[in-house]
C-alpha cells in the first residue's frame, strides 16, 4: 500500500526553486495496478524516485505499507525497498548476460540466499 498525502517536491535552480510536486495526494491500494503518464518534466520522474526511496520530499506525509516514511537512512530505505519495491528501469539496467528473466529473478534469489545464510 502507498498513500501520499500532500506531498511536495521542489528543487533550487541558482536562487530560485523549481516546485514539481505540488501537494499531491495518491492512494493505491495492495494489488492495484497504476500508470503515470504525463508531459515531459511533469514530475513523473520525481514522483517515482519518492516512492522508490531514492529520493525525499519536502513536504507532505508518505505512507509505505503503513509505515510513515521520514527521516531514513540509506540502510533503513534499502530494506524497505527490497521488501516492499520492484524496479523496471527506463534506461534497461540489466545484467547482459542474463535474460530478461533471470534478470528479474535475481533480486529474490539472493534474497533467499540471504535468508539461508542468517538461519545458519
Amino acid at each position: 500500500m502507498i498513500k501520499l498525502e500532500k506531498l511536495h517536491k521542489s528543487y533550487p535552480i541558482g536562487k530560485d526553486s523549481l516546485h514539481v510536486l505540488k501537494g499531491l495526494d495518491l492512494h493505491i491500494k495492495e494489488g492495484e495496478f497504476v500508470s503515470i503518464m504525463g508531459s515531459s518534466g511533469s514530475g513523473k520522474s520525481t514522483l517515482l524516485n519518492i516512492i522508490g526511496l531514492l529520493d525525499t520530499h519536502d513536504e507532505g506525509n508518505y505512507y509505505l505499507n503503513n509505515q510513515l516514511i521520514e527521516n531514513l537512512d540509506e540502510k533503513k530505505a534499502a530494506i524497505l525497498r527490497n521488501k516492499f519495491l520492484g524496479f523496471v528501469f527506463q534506461s534497461f539496467n540489466l545484467i547482459t548476460y542474463k535474460n530478461a528473466l533471470e534478470n528479474v529473478a535475481l533480486p529474490l534469489y539472493i534474497k533467499v540466499l540471504k535468508e539461508k545464510k542468517d538461519k545458519g
